[in-house]
């Protein structure tokens, strides 16, 4: 009777564990095929630096800036932090209250817009290539540049690699120069840590779910191997006889 159900369990674990193999095995290819392709990308063009400017050279601070205490004192809102910096040729003051930011002008201090023309201006000289470009196209957000907060400016690139140029609209930094490799990559980066949604997220349940399967997957194998291994079946026909 012992033997019966023991015989009846070892079925059920040998069908469960072909379904479960199956739906884990359809995984496991997309975790190494998706692998291999980022593999074999070259990085180089992933983060589009064949299409970045070398950055300029460091200028000397103008004579004829407002001094801090000057362009703090005319903000309307608490400061948290006050920086100067360069926007192409225009210098300016980046002042920042937790993460919001904005800029001043740093000769008359006034508030400073990224707007299109300015967009367009920091997009040429991040560029190289000299192709032409669209016109600068103001985005809430997109998925392209995720881990940035706040609206951007993107300048498609009339290349052969339809580059994008982001620019953000608050500060007026160039972010990464996206493409048709990096996009590429980012499809199969999605196929590898199952984040079909944000791409960014390892400790989903999904991902982990599948870990989880595959672990009862390796545990399932090794009982059926132990359950149905046969020293005999390893012993040569002509021993046997």
């Amino acid at each position: 009777m012992g033997k019966t159900k023991a015989q009846a369990m070892t079925r059920l674990l040998r069908i469960a564990h072909t379904w479960l193999g199956l739906l884990i095995g359809l995984q496991v290819l997309l975790w190494m095929g998706s692998g291999l392709v980022m593999s074999l990308l070259d990085m180089h063009k992933v983060h589009g630096m064949h299409t970045r400017a070398p950055a300029p050279a460091a200028r000397p601070w103008i004579a004829d800036a407002l001094p801090v205490g000057q362009v703090l004192a005319a903000q309307e809102r608490p400061v948290d932090r006050i920086a100067s910096a360069w926007l192409d040729a225009l210098p300016v003051y980046r002042l920042s209250q937790g993460k919001t930011v904005w800029l001043a002008g740093a000769r008359d201090g006034r508030p400073l817009e990224v707007d299109a023309p300015m967009a367009a201006r920091l997009a040429a000289a991040s560029y190289r290539g000299g192709m032409p470009m669209l016109a600068p196209q103001l985005l809430l957000s997109t998925p392209e540049v995720r881990g940035h907060e706040g609206k951007v400016w993107r300048i498609h690139v009339l290349d052969a690699d339809t580059t994008a140029i982001y620019v953000s609209g608050q500060t007026g930094e160039v972010l990464p120069h996206r493409n048709s490799t990096w996009r590429l990559f980012d499809f199969f980066w999605m196929l590898h840590i199952m984040d079909y949604r944000e791409r960014t997220d390892f400790n989903h349940p999904l991902v982990v779910g599948s870990a989880g399967a595959g672990l009862l997957l390796t545990l399932g194998g090794l009982w059926l191997l132990g359950a149905t291994f046969r020293v005999v079946e390893f012993v040569p026909k002509k021993r046997k006889r």
